[in-house]
């Protein structure tokens, strides 16, 4: 929850709203003025994320280079965005309209709800990100809000909004029925929670919110599976299902692989955060110390010379069970040019886990302070992000887009070599 990562996450999430209330607008007609409120909303919050990293207002190890003219040049012409946008959004409004009409229960009502919730999360960051700031600047007092605020409201309002995920793709538009989905839904949601109590076991310890967290992420993929099956009986023809999958549109396996990326997304965090395990030590040659179900062996130290610096390496032998899994070598490593003196991390990927060495300072009778990470599913994080990344430049793909876009151009052709009325000829003549 670093200010500066809060700063390109916020409007990460409004954008994520005003994509699928984008989707209603363009399938119902509906939200009108909500999707203009929202993208108005992403675009002032990617302005003030390019202040707060810029400006220098904020300290964080992640901020750029701290340039005030240029964060008043940014705050100006934030201050002219959001005000010029937020009044053409109130003199235009009542003529873009609110759209169609829907049933409390129904696929449009779920979006809308997703949306409020992502952009109520979206406020919270907001306010844990510029409360500081703004208390710094009226001089009461100098404070920090850490993970305690965001974890306690912000883990909250998603937990309902990915169940609305599962939900919303198979509930019809303008009118459901409460009945019929639990009806649909019963087995996935079953699958989900029966796997999702069972699973933390596996990894030697059950947590509740582990259990949640699992619970949501297969709630997610169980009800995606749903959707393609229903969505395959109810393609009309004659075909085979490998030819009914393929006759779907690019768009809908776009949201069914953006929707996948945010379970995995889940599992990812869901699991290095219950699970993760790490060991502050002092190691001499032939300690051992354990982490995660690896066993972490110092066997000892050598002088490295690099291009421009000196370092001392240290070999840690890394097994699991009795056997070798790898030998990592974190350094320390000291600059000859500035003199400064910089920690670097040996790191072993998988796909399952990660494992990070730090190598601290030198103690007494040749021991070494070494810090050991276990980190489980971390790459299931990226993994997530960029399959949600992939499912929208999939969904960007479809052809309708490109129909679209010929359309407007043919349109605008025609308009351009229509004949000028007779009327307007004459007064040109005159």
């Amino acid at each position: 929850w670093d200010p500066v990562e809060n700063a390109s996450f916020m409007p990460w999430l409004v954008g994520t709203a005003l994509i699928h209330s984008l989707a209603v607008t363009e399938k119902r007609g509906g939200f009108k003025s909500w999707t203009v409120l929202l993208a108005i909303a992403a675009f002032s919050l990617s302005l003030l994320g390019t202040f707060l990293v810029r400006s220098g207002v904020l300290t964080s190890v992640h901020a750029f280079a701290t340039d005030p003219k240029r964060g008043i040049f940014i705050l100006v012409f934030l201050a002219f965005v959001i005000g010029g946008s937020l009044l053409l959004y109130a003199w235009r409004a009542r003529q873009v309209g609110l759209g169609g009409k829907f049933d409390v229960v129904s696929r449009e009502s779920m979006l809308l709800s997703n949306n409020v919730l992502l952009a109520v999360a979206a406020g919270s960051v907001l306010l844990g990100t510029l409360y500081p700031l703004i208390v710094d600047a009226l001089g009461m007092a100098k404070l920090s809000v850490g993970p305690p605020y965001f974890n306690s409201v912000f883990v909250p309002l998603m937990v309902p909004a990915v169940f609305l995920m599962g939900i919303g793709p198979i509930a019809r538009w303008k009118k459901a029925s409460l009945p019929e989905l639990a009806v649909r839904l019963r087995w996935a949601f079953l699958a989900s929670v029966v796997t999702a109590l069972i699973l933390p076991f596996t990894f030697g310890q059950w947590k509740p919110l582990a259990s949640l967290g699992l619970m949501l992420a297969l709630w997610i993929v169980s009800t995606a599976l749903l959707n393609i099956w229903e969505r395959v009986k109810s393609t009309s023809g004659k075909f085979g299902v490998l030819q009914k999958l393929g006759m779907q549109s690019r768009s809908y396996y776009g949201m069914q692989l953006a929707h996948l990326g945010v379970a995995v997304f889940i599992v990812g965090v869901t699991l290095v955060t219950g699970y993760q395990s790490e060991q502050d030590v002092r190691m001499g040659i032939g300690d051992t110390v354990n982490a995660g179900g690896y066993s972490f062996r110092f066997n000892g130290i050598t002088d490295v010379a690099g291009p421009n610096y000196q370092a001392a390496r240290a070999e840690i032998e890394v097994s699991k069970n009795g056997n070798v899994v790898n030998k990592m070598y974190p350094e320390k490593r000291s600059y000859t040019a500035t003199g400064s003196v910089m920690t670097e991390t040996a790191i072993d990927t998988g796909l399952f886990r990660d494992l990070y060495i730090s190598l601290g300072e030198p103690v007494s009778g040749g021991a070494w302070s070494v810090r050991v990470y276990y980190k489980p599913f971390v790459s299931w994080i990226w993994g997530g992000a960029i399959l949600m990344a992939m499912g929208g430049g999939l969904a960007l793909s479809d052809r309708r887009y490109a129909l679209a876009a010929r359309k407007q151009r043919q349109a605008l052709e025609q308009k351009r070599q229509q004949p000028i009325p007779a009327m307007a000829t004459a007064a040109k003549e005159v």
